[in-house]
């Protein structure tokens, strides 16, 4: 009799096992589409070149390398500036489509005067395409952004604590209810260095994550930017800010352990740009001044050109149409002979570099400069043409997108993330695509693809 019930108990479990492989398939459990959480994470300034050192110290990010995919490379797109990068990720579209060409809208207040950044811009109106989360948010998922850029204000995000907080919104108050920062804080939050802010945006993601469990959440990193800017990469300060970083990204890691999301959720960690490092400053300000074409006086600046430095390139923008024809060819001709000035492009070239025509499109710059290998661009109206160390910070980006120093980096861990697949070199065109894919929405008219080879299809495909 005890063998007899033995054998019935062993076929009653494999028949139990085979029933619950039928109805559960033999993979990973399928979320559904409305139950996934992407989070993005942007670590600004952390160069792809310094993947190449296997004692870069993110052991958190290393980890996510190996379970899940990291990119050999991630090509940039121009400019190479923090905004125009981030909106041709969530876009999947250039600069000449999105419309996005610095870290704000170029204002144009009228002839002869100079042309200036507005940074606080609606998003409506900044970004000239369809974002990846507008298309998500339209197909019914919640999405949220936690220091994200070229977003101010924007109409489909659900959750939101922006670079400068509202002490008056929704998140900030639910945070300072919950003691996670206190009201004075959140009123002088840009008194604080980026490291102190990047805590603090990184305690608003986990909030965000814990309370609302968004679908998408966009979260940027600050710090490593500031640091690459202040102190120059490949030093002991950008290390450091790196591995901050890499503690902040492990902090998100936790909450969506605790929060029971880890089997539902994909975290992708991408960044914007490289930097180089640069010793001599090219003034376009001060040589438009000694050519009589910019004058300053009394505080007032005003001309026929006027540049708007972005380190490894400058736009030069011809402010007094009469001239327009003239100065555009008398300035390339003075750049292209200056020392330090590796390219001067012209509209005719500017197609082929990612960027607008400015006969159709009026934030566009006439001319726009790059700098060589060691120099980069400053602001300065005053002063000698060229400058020294003094004149500006030793980290800089901007330069040629196909400059390998400007290649970022990209990962991808978690649900529908096919572990160990092999990917090469990317575009920052592919990201929005392929976020919009996790959870089975199509992202049409862009310019990168979805990256297909590292999606398990039958987990991140709606049903």
């Amino acid at each position: 009799m005890k063998r007899s019930y033995t054998s019935r108990s062993v076929l009653t479990a494999a028949v139990l096992l085979s029933l619950l492989a039928l109805s559960c398939g033999s993979g990973p459990r399928y979320v559904a589409p409305k139950d996934r959480v992407v989070v993005v994470i942007s670590i600004d300034g952390l160069p792809g070149w310094e993947w190449k050192d296997p004692r870069l110290p993110v052991p958190n990010l290393w980890k996510l390398a190996r379970e899940g995919v990291r990119a050999s490379t991630m090509q940039v797109t121009n400019p190479a500036v923090t905004w125009p990068v981030h909106t041709s990720m969530i876009t999947g579209v250039r600069s000449a489509r999105h419309g996005v060409l610095f870290n704000g809208v170029p204002l144009r207040p009228g002839e002869k005067t100079p042309v200036g950044i507005k940074q606080w811009h609606d998003k409506e109106q900044l970004v000239l395409a369809p974002t990846a989360y507008d298309l998500l948010y339209d197909a019914g998922f919640t999405t949220a952004e936690v220091d994200w850029v070229a977003i101010h204000n924007a109409r489909k995000i659900t959750w939101r604590f922006p670079e400068i907080p509202n002490p008056e919104g929704a998140i900030e108050r639910e945070m300072a209810a919950a003691g996670i920062i206190s009201e004075t804080d959140l009123r002088e939050f840009f008194k604080s260095s980026p490291v102190w802010r990047d805590y603090y945006w990184t305690q608003a993601a986990v909030h965000i994550l814990k309370r609302h469990k968004p679908n998408l959440l966009l979260f940027h990193l600050l710090n490593p930017d500031a640091s690459n800017h202040r102190d120059g990469p490949r030093s002991w300060a950008s290390r450091t800010a790196y591995a901050y970083a890499d503690q902040c990204v492990a902090m998100v890691l936790e909450t969506l352990r605790g929060a029971g999301l880890t089997d539902r959720a994909t975290v992708v960690v991408l960044t914007d740009h490289g930097f180089k490092a640069a010793k001599r400053f090219i003034q376009p300000n001060a040589v438009l001044r000694r050519m009589g074409l910019l004058k300053t006086a009394g505080g007032k600046i005003d001309g026929d050109a006027y540049a708007l430095s972005a380190g490894g390139s400058a736009m030069l923008y011809l402010t007094n149409p009469a001239r327009k024809s003239e100065l555009a060819a008398r300035l390339s001709a003075e750049f292209r002979k200056m020392e330090g000035v590796g390219r001067v492009l012209t509209p005719d070239e500017f197609a082929a570099w990612d960027l607008p025509d400015p006969r159709t499109q009026e934030r566009m710059a006439d001319l726009v400069l790059y700098a060589k290998d060691g120099y980069a661009f400053t602001a300065a109206a005053e002063g000698a043409d060229l400058a020294g160390p003094e004149s500006g910070y030793p980290g800089h980006h901007g330069y040629p997108a196909s400059d390998p120093d400007m290649d970022a980096a990209f990962l991808a861990w978690g649900y529908g993330i096919k572990a160990g697949a092999k990917l090469d070199r990317i575009s920052h065109l592919d990201v929005g695509p392929t976020l919009t894919a996790l959870f089975g929405v199509t992202m049409p008219n862009v310019e990168g693809r979805v990256l297909e080879e590292i999606l398990v299809a039958e987990q991140v495909r709606a049903r």
